[in-house]
């Protein structure tokens, strides 16, 4: 393991939560006023997570197969919706996990460290940006439809596909 994912690892699970002021960054946002909707939206088609984990989240089911890589099962997700928007906010460097503010690494608003501090081709990815309100979005979909679901099942598949559903989820009507 390199050293600035040793970093990285340590700065979220001891510092993750601690709240830090920044010009222009709300270290703290005000996640009761996610909404799931919204945040569905830009799961499919501002931040594409779709592509790594998948539309029922799993980082199998429904992912985009020439994507880079599957991404982490998030139904199975032991974060809480600060731990989801620190991963979305700054990706997980030394993975396949982009960051989607940006402004990270240019401050240390990203696990303290700055995109100087990575060895060559270690940097983290840059990944769609996202505005704040819409990281938070994201965060209320991912907690109201994935985190602790277990397996996805046909309700969860019409939920996400909507008018497409007998289409896209039949496979599961059996299940």
């Amino acid at each position: 393991m390199n050293r600035a994912l040793k970093i990285v690892l340590n700065g979220l699970m001891v510092t993750c939560f601690a709240t830090t002021a920044f010009a222009d960054f709300n270290a703290t946002p005000d996640f009761t006023k996610g909404n799931p909707e919204k945040g569905k939206v830009v799961y499919q088609r501002i931040g594409n997570c779709v592509n790594c984990h998948g539309w029922p989240g799993d980082g199998v089911s429904g992912r985009n197969p020439l994507s880079h890589s599957a991404g982490a099962n998030l139904r199975e997700s032991k974060l809480d919706a600060r731990g989801l928007y620190d991963v979305i906010r700054c990706g997980l460097p030394g993975t396949k996990m982009p960051y989607h503010d940006s402004a990270s690494y240019k401050d240390d608003r990203c696990f303290g460290m700055l995109m100087s501090d990575f060895d060559v081709g270690g940097a983290p990815i840059k990944g769609k940006t996202m505005r704040e309100a819409q990281m938070v979005d994201l965060v209320a979909y991912i907690q109201k439809y994935m985190v602790g679901k277990g397996q996805p099942t046909y309700e969860d598949c019409a939920l996400y596909f909507d008018t497409s559903a007998e289409k896209s989820c039949s496979h599961l009507k059996a299940n």
